[in-house]
């Protein structure tokens, strides 16, 4: 279906006031419309003028409705202020708070802490992203140095029969380790 080319476009603008709002669109956007809008103004067709902006003549009518309808202002893109945050910045703020108490935090803690606290969850893939942007780091392990002469003189080497006590070698004590977690990024 051929959309005919009934109306012509309303002047909104002088042609020296769309310039100028031309040279000051700050998105590339703004600036292909109002170049759309340009080309209207200097006689061209409104598939003539969508085809140097590189877009379908369909979108050139309803850029041209848009202009009509509400000049530069209708011409701009609406997003609709897009979704709301799942936490409101209180409740991120009271979220901080909890997890400055306990930090460093496990991944776990911190999916229950939102859950019991403030009724959010997250996808496991997209949760530490959102604990990034919200100032959190995520603190590994400190590794342990193990020194490899204490575990060869550890290890009974000619002995065929299993060496007892293998859980207690020197590589597997924790005791020297610091709690991973998510904390507050300093």
């Amino acid at each position: 279906m051929v959309m005919s080319d009934s109306g012509p476009v309303q002047r909104h603008l002088s042609e020296t006031a769309l310039d100028q709002e031309l040279k000051a669109a700050e998105s590339g956007k703004h600036a292909r419309r109002l170049g759309f809008i340009k080309n209207l103004y200097q006689g061209d067709s409104v598939s003539d003028a969508i085809a140097r902006e590189g877009r379908s003549t369909s979108t050139g009518y309803r850029w041209r409705k848009k202009w009509n309808e509400g000049g530069v202002d209708g011409l701009l893109p609406d997003y609709g202020g897009g979704r709301p945050p799942k936490l409101s910045p209180a409740a991120e703020t009271a979220f901080l708070d909890e997890i400055a108490q306990r930090q460093p935090v496990s991944t776990a803690t911190v999916e229950a802490i939102l859950k019991t606290e403030f009724d959010v969850e997250y996808a496991a893939d997209y949760l530490p992203r959102k604990l990034e942007s919200i100032g959190l780091t995520y603190q590994p392990p400190a590794r342990e140095r193990v020194d490899q002469q204490e575990i060869l003189e550890t290890v009974e080497w000619d002995d065929k029969a299993p060496v007892e006590n293998t859980g207690r070698h020197p590589y597997n004590e924790q005791s020297s380790r610091t709690e991973a977690g998510w904390a507050i990024a300093e």
